[in-house]
């Protein structure tokens, strides 16, 4: 069996966002044929690609880079690394309210869905709840038990 921090550490996140979106459901109506997961300025290198043409929620995943909050309201969810604190948070604020998932490293970022935090050299994941109910993005319960905290 391979011990899950054997694996590099992009193939986690990119494991855990897939996951992340498995266990979220959009509000009804959208009749895209691509699911975009995008990532804000930076991917995850080759871990990202395994996940291009992946297929969620009846829709092909389609993997992007974006660069500013307009391209983000294009997508399903948004990957935000720690190292785009400044530019990150102008781009949560701008989503605030649209069906984006957001993702995040960076501990300061509020109203972000979910944060990948590193918890004794492991990741782990908070949930914001108040986010999801602000956004119309409706979190699954097996998703909640697996996080590390939920803020209510």
């Amino acid at each position: 069996m391979l011990r899950a921090d054997a694996l590099p550490e992009n193939t986690l996140k990119a494991a855990y966002l897939y996951n992340f979106a498995l266990l979220t459901d959009w509000p009804k109506g959208d009749k895209s044929e691509n699911f975009n997961l995008c990532f804000f300025r930076e991917n995850l290198g080759t871990a990202s690609d395994v996940l291009q043409n992946k297929t969620l929620h009846n829709q092909k995943l389609k993997v992007l880079t974006v660069t500013n909050a307009q391209e983000a309201k294009e997508c399903k969810m948004l990957f935000i690394p720690e190292s785009e604190e400044q530019r990150g948070e102008k781009v949560i604020q701008k989503l605030a309210g649209t069906p984006v998932l957001v993702i995040t490293e960076n501990m300061s970022f509020a109203d972000t869905h979910i944060m990948i935090v590193r918890d004794n050299r492991k990741l782990a994941f908070d949930v914001n709840l108040q986010t999801f109910k602000n956004t119309d993005l409706d979190v699954s319960s097996r998703l909640l038990k697996l996080a590390r905290k939920v803020e209510p």
